[in-house]
Parts: structure tokens; sequence; C-alpha cells
């Protein structure tokens, strides 16, 4: 069983992967949702809001009246004044002092006795007018209840005063009757010290009951002077705004800055999984994985990088001789000792390379890896079987007036056919000559075969630069001939459902498919960064990248011209080299050919 670390690990690196191939879908994204944000923040009209802070005080009448009482659940004092600063009375007092109606936000500051009002609008100096205004009337409007509310007061303790009075003056009545007889009585009469006596004995009788109802008395005497007290010292109604509202500097909505970076996070979030899901839906092969699995696992034995080079399409371009230490030029060299390898266990002489479809770089991998081999001294013979649209002699720089066909139909003998590519001595070709009306019955003739056969006489191997596979059945009819096939897809172009379909046509031939070639390849998916090291590296790189990552170099001289045993000085293989194995002690003979 696979380790569930190294699952994971292969998982991140193919999401950090989709994701690196799909940069401009995320960053796109992000620019669009951007700028559709900053587009509709700066249509919108900028909303400002201003603010105010008011102290709630408990009322003059209840501190009075119910003192043990005054401060108990401040939250429901707060919330009932909310509803008051709501309340349809102060809002028409708003109204009228305004000049129209208002509409602010009354909130709780907290757990203190605090109350924040808030007012937003278009006009900053409008904002603050507002807060202010609605403050200054449910100021006042408190300020008008709580004066009558101590109006009030002071009518029921003046009349709470005013029966406490008549009752004691009740009870003091009959005291005050025998006060007016003991008046009138002379001291020396008989009846002057029983009335005294008497008045006496009434007075103790009344004065417990006196003495009660003087004492609630006084006590509502004591606080109706408390309110007349109040009454003068209140100013504020009851409210103390704390801080008015002042002019705001900047607005509340549209917050430009916060936006764009919210909006930045979501579109990249989207990006990201706009990216996922194109890579779902994109059918095209993208990794050797796709490619491995569209084959149901028939080898990838190559990558080739994409190279700069291959920008302007009409213009042929060998990268081995343009630019031999770049990572497309060593990615051909490997592919060329896989199939050194290969051709330890199979015939490996007539290699054809074909694709799926056109412009695949069929002809330029067919052409470097010729180049590849012939720099190897080994002798390679390449014949243009595209008899539709012919370009190997562009690459090699022969002449295309003659070749296949003109052999073929009788026209020229094989040898003046078969020309030598002035881009290496060890490379012949045979173009595919003049375009016939029939290029796959010509192709089927017995005699196409015996002619390609017959190259490998003087040749370790036969390159077949074949059009593809699905257009025309031109590489089926030459699959009978061949030792092996090498089916080429190019990176982010060729779809599974084209490999899957090509592999197909190709099976039910008994075509000799030995493996897959994946073109254009990022470099750095192409194990860039190992070839970079060891001084393949792309041509666009800065030369200050070796300094900055301090890496080290060679402290030996490098060779214009690369130097093979047994090759002349203007780079030839003698004769008799090609295809020769054998070893004579000192000398090191050139590698072994590759037919059987």
């Amino acid at each position: 069983m696979e380790p569930m670390q190294d699952r994971t690990e292969t998982n991140i690196g193919e999401y950090i992967a989709v994701l690196r191939r799909r940069w401009m879908v995320i960053v796109g994204t992000m620019i669009l949702v951007v700028a559709i944000v900053a587009a509709l923040d700066f249509s919108k009209t900028p909303i400002y809001e201003a603010s105010s802070q008011l102290l709630l005080q408990p009322k003059q009448s209840e501190s009075i009246f119910s003192p043990a009482q005054s401060s108990v659940d401040p939250t429901r004092a707060v919330q009932n004044e909310l509803k008051i600063i709501n309340s349809l009375a102060v809002r028409t007092a708003v109204a009228k002092a305004y000049g129209e109606k208002i509409s602010i936000s009354a909130v709780s500051g907290g757990d203190d006795d605090v109350i924040i009002l808030s007012a937003t609008d278009s006009n900053p100096k409008d904002a603050a007018r507002k807060v202010n205004v609605y403050a200054e009337t449910y100021q006042t409007e408190r300020f008008n209840a709580i004066v009558d509310d101590l109006t009030q007061s002071k009518l029921v303790l003046q009349q709470q005063i005013d029966d406490f009075q008549k009752e004691i003056d009740s009870i003091n009545q009959p005291l005050a009757a025998l006060d007016e007889k003991l008046a009138a009585t002379p001291t020396t009469d008989p009846t002057y010290a029983d009335l005294s006596a008497e008045r006496e004995r009434l007075d103790q009788q009344i004065q417990v009951r006196r003495a009660d109802m003087e004492n609630q008395l006084s006590d509502y005497q004591q606080r109706l002077q408390v309110l007349q007290l109040s009454e003068r010292l209140t100013t504020t109604g009851g409210v103390q705004i704390l801080n008015p509202a002042t002019v705001p500097s900047s607005p509340i909505s549209p917050n430009i800055f916060r936006d764009l970076v919210q909006a930045a996070l979501i579109g990249f979030f989207l990006g990201v999984g706009l990216a996922l899901l194109l890579e779902q839906v994109d059918d095209s092969i993208r990794s050797p994985g796709d490619l491995e699995r569209a084959t149901k696992g028939i080898p990838t034995l190559g990558l080739i990088p994409l190279d700069d080079g291959w920008k302007n399409k009409d213009e042929p371009r060998l990268t081995t001789l343009a630019a031999p230490m770049s990572a497309t030029a060593e990615a051909y060299r490997g592919l060329r000792t896989t199939l050194q390898y290969l051709a330890l266990h199979r015939p490996m002489g007539i290699v054809q390379i074909t694709s799926a479809s056109a412009h695949e770089g069929k002809t330029s991998t067919m052409a470097n890896l010729a180049i590849a081999f012939a720099e190897a001294g080994m002798p390679v013979a390449v014949v243009g079987c595209d008899l539709r649209r012919p370009r190997a002699h562009s690459f090699l720089e022969v002449d295309g007036a003659i070749g296949l066909t003109s052999v073929l139909l009788g026209e020229v003998p094989l040898e003046v056919a078969l020309q030598q590519s002035p881009v290496h001595p060890n490379i012949r070709v045979l173009p595919s000559g003049p375009r016939p009306p029939n290029p796959s019955e010509l192709l089927s003739l017995d005699r196409t075969s015996e002619l390609i056969q017959s190259l490998l006489d003087n040749h370790s191997i036969v390159f077949l630069d074949c059009p593809p596979v699905l257009p025309v059945t031109d590489s089926l009819v030459l699959s009978r001939c061949v030792d092996a096939s090498l089916f080429i897809a190019k990176a982010n172009s060729t779809s599974k459902r084209e490999v899957k379909r090509s592999l197909e046509r190709l099976t039910q031939v008994n075509n000799p498919l030995v493996g897959t070639i994946l073109n254009g390849v990022d470099a750095e998916g192409a194990y860039g960064s190992l070839y970079d090291y060891y001084g393949y590296s792309k041509e666009s790189r800065s030369r200050f990248l070796p300094k900055l990552f301090k890496r080290s170099v060679p402290d030996v001289p490098k060779l214009d011209q690369a130097v093979l045993p047994g090759m002349e000085s203007d780079g030839s293989t003698p004769a008799g080299q090609f295809g020769n194995d054998q070893n004579d002690g000192d000398q090191v003979s050139g590698p072994a050919p590759l037919s059987s």
C-alpha cells in the first residue's frame, strides 16, 4: 500500500502545478473582481455617518420618592429611553425643529447608561446636524417631561402636607378649645385647676398620635423643599450630551481600500476555484501522468521542454544545433539514450514518428532526434513519408523537389534522391518528393517497404517522418514496415480523446508502438531545475541568477565543438565505423547499430 504521506504530497504537488499552469486565470479573475468592485465604489455616492453620545440620568422624582430603587435595572431603563427616543412625539418634535423628518439609529452604548445616536447622509455637515438636532430636541423634550414630572410631584406633596396639616389641626382642636377656656378663666377661679388638669390629660392622650402626624408632615415638607431645589437646578432634562456630533472627514461607504482588499481576496478564491474547474473540464494532455493514463500504461519515453524559438512556426528550428546547452537539446539527447537502451531488447532500426493531429512537433522532434544520433557518431537516414504536408527537407536543408515519390515512380535512383544534409555529415535525407494524388496507395506498395528496408544497409537507424494518425491513414499503412513507432503528443494542445482514438487505430493495424513523447512541456516541469544545475538553461534567463543563488561555475574551459572517438577533424565519421561495435583496446567504438 502506498504511504498516505506520499499520496498527500503528490496531491498537494498536483494542486500546486494546476495553480501554476492556471495562474493567468487566477490573476485575471482577481483583476476582474477588483475592477468591478472599484467601478461600483466609484459610481456610488459617498455616505457619511455622524454620531453623538448621550448619558442618561435618573428622574429626580424617582430618587426622591424611591431612593432605594433609583439605580435598579439600568438596562431596562436604557431600553425604555430607546423607545422614548423613537417615539412619535420625539420624532414629531425633531421634524418640527429640523424642518423635515429625520431617520436616526439609537443603540445602547454598552453596560453603562449611554445611548449612541447615529445618522447618515451624503453631505457630512447634514449628517452631523441631524444628530445634534435630534439629541438637542430629545434633551429638550426630556427636560420638559422632567419639569412636568417635578411640578406634578410638588402638587402631590403639597396635597399630602395639607392633608396632614388638617389632620393635626383636627387632633389639636379639643386642646385648643381648652386653651381658650383657660385663657378666659381667672387663675383664682376654682374651675381653673380642673381645666388645667383636663388639658394635661387630653394633651397626653393626643401626644403620640400628634407626634406621628407631625413627623410625617415634616418628612413631606423636606421632600417638597428638595423638589423645589431640583426644579431650580434641573437644566439638562436628565440627559447629558457627552460628545456632540462632529462633521465626519471620510465616508463610511464606500470604503474603497477595504472593498478592494476584500475584492482581491474574493477574486483569488474564485480564481482558484475556476482554475480547478477548468482543470477538470480541460481534456488536454498536461503532464506525463495524463499521457500515460490516456495511453493505458504505454511508457512516456521523453519530455521535450518548450523552446522559445518555436514561437515562429514557419521557421524550422533545430534546437540541438541552435542551443546545444538548452534543456530542450538535452531532452533530445536523453530520448536518444532511451531508444538506445530499448534497442538492446528489440529491433529499433526503422522508427516511425507520428501523432494524433498536425502541429504537434513530429518533424521537429524527428529532425532534432536525428541530429542527436548523428552527434553520437551514428549514420542516420531520414525519410519524408508525409506526402501531404512535407517539412522534413526544410528542417534538414535539402532539396525537396526529388525524393521518395521520385524513386518509387522510377524517375531517379535512390542514390540520387538520398541527399547529404548540410546540418550534419552523419545525416542523409530522402525527402518526400513531389506530392502524389494518392499518398496512401503509394505508401502501401511493397516497393515502398523494400526501399525503406534497404536504407538499413548503410545506416544505423532510419527515421520516418509520418503524417498524423487521425486525419489520414498514411501512418497506419506504414506500420507494416517499421520496427518501432513513437507517438508525439503536445502538452496543453493534444486532447486525451485524440490520444485514445489514435491508439485504437494504431492497435487495429498491430503498430509496434514502443512509447510516447510529450512535447512542449514547461521547462520546470521537465526537470528544468536539474538541467539548469548542470548548465542546460533557458536562454531568456537573467545572467545574475547564478550569482544570486551562488551556483558554482566550472573551473575548466568549454570546447566549442564536441569530439567523439574516431571522428575526423571535419566532424565526419570514417567509413566502417557505422554500426561497428568493436573495441580494440585503447580505442572506443561508436554506439551499436539499432537495427536487429
